[in-house]
């Protein structure tokens, strides 16, 4: 939000409807100090809500969860030892219940559309945030529409389906895709919740900075690397981080690092010129779908997420990808989709570059599972072979 603009929680709105800005969700965060002790969190229940009073759905019948969130957060020595860095820990994100982080976010914003009592909803996806949409929906009630590109991954638009999603397949790039609901959105029918723009659905993605503090024992870790499409996993891990430095919780936020596909990276490009603001970027294919955002919605946090915590914005290739898709399952045991190796790529890349010192600790998510994207995972054995 930019013009200061105020508005209710049971208001319909995706952004303001004065300026068109980003809306965010504020909270009295010295009353929730007040009356949250971070000791009492160990016997809440083992999901995102356990952070209940930080979050925003006020009534208890219309929430709406699949036990998402409390991810392993689970040492990778044998990955440090190959990047000769000291410490290394994944967040295991793909073990949410869609199988990616998509779920904590969705979570919480399709128990906005119960509070809102909305009964259809649509969304633009790649592929992750649609099939979690659709199984939300599904437990909800909630019809559920979703728009994708025709070159969606046969497993996740298997998997939406199974849901029950009814499925508009649009031909051209994502940012054609996001075109076509836009034209939809202007007229009635189902409410467009868009998990780019949604202010609900980042209040979910803040669990994870919540979750990662609360497992490191309150303990700061020096860096998180994220790989970045709509950027709404990176910005609202750092509010959260924000929200527990002013709760006292912890004493420091960690650095915040941007990785991005060689063939779409508006973010790096932004970064590089010292911008504010995202110009849109030329998208070519890229085997990393779930990053390629020509132009991310919330383009102006994720520069301001990396300027306040003093992060970087890399891109890195393709190729490089899949090498470190398949370190990953040899070396760790863990098969992750392309999108989320990135971010590994992006890590060897900031060691290399000394942005990252071989004694400090680093923490990785793990977005999403491999085998929602098999022919990917295919091509990458071939390029071993």
């Amino acid at each position: 939000m930019t013009c200061g603009a105020h508005f209710k929680l049971e208001d319909k709105v995706l952004t303001c409807s004065k300026c068109g800005g980003i809306l965010d969700i504020k909270y009295d965060l010295a009353k929730i100090q007040a009356t949250v002790k971070k000791d009492s969190l160990k016997t809440r229940v083992r999901s995102i809500w356990r952070y209940r009073e930080l979050l925003p759905i006020r009534r208890e019948e219309c929430i709406v969860s699949l036990g998402e969130g409390i991810t392993p957060l689970q040492r990778a020595s044998n990955y440090a030892e190959t990047l000769k860095i000291s410490y290394l820990a994944f967040k295991l994100d793909y073990m949410n219940p869609t199988g990616s982080f998509k779920d904590r976010g969705t979570a919480v914003t399709v128990s906005n559309l119960r509070e809102l009592r909305i009964t259809s909803a649509m969304d633009d996806s790649s592929g992750n945030a649609g099939t979690s949409l659709a199984a939300y929906c599904g437990s909800a009630g909630i019809e559920c529409t979703l728009y994708v590109p025709a070159s969606i991954p046969t497993e996740k638009l298997i998997q939406a389906k199974m849901y029950g999603a009814k499925i508009e397949s649009i031909s051209g790039s994502r940012t054609d895709v996001a075109r076509a609901i836009e034209a939809r959105s202007k007229s009635p029918g189902p409410y467009y919740v868009s998990h780019n723009l949604s202010p609900f659905f980042f209040e979910g993605m803040k669990t994870f900075a919540y979750e990662t503090a609360e497992m490191s024992d309150w303990k700061t870790l020096d860096h998180i690397v994220f790989p970045v499409g709509g950027g709404a996993l990176m910005a609202g891990a750092w509010k959260g981080f924000q929200e527990l430095v002013e709760l006292g919780w912890i004493q420091r936020a960690p650095h915040i690092h941007c990785v991005q596909s060689e063939a779409c990276m508006p973010v790096v490009e932004a970064y590089r010129k010292g911008g504010v603001r995202i110009e849109p970027f030329s998208e070519g294919e890229t085997i990393a779908g779930g990053i390629r955002i020509s132009n991310p919605g919330r383009g102006a946090q994720i520069l301001q997420t990396l300027r306040s915590s003093h992060g970087v914005a890399i891109s890195v290739s393709d190729d490089t990808i899949l090498k470190h898709q398949r370190l990953l399952a040899k070396k760790e045991g863990i098969f992750a989709e392309p999108t989320s190796c990135a971010a590994l790529a992006g890590l060897e890349k900031l060691v290399g570059n000394g942005d990252i010192r071989r004694h400090e600790s680093v923490l990785v998510p793990i977005t999403g599972f491999g085998l929602k994207d098999t022919i990917n995972a295919a091509r990458s054995l071939s390029l071993e072979s």
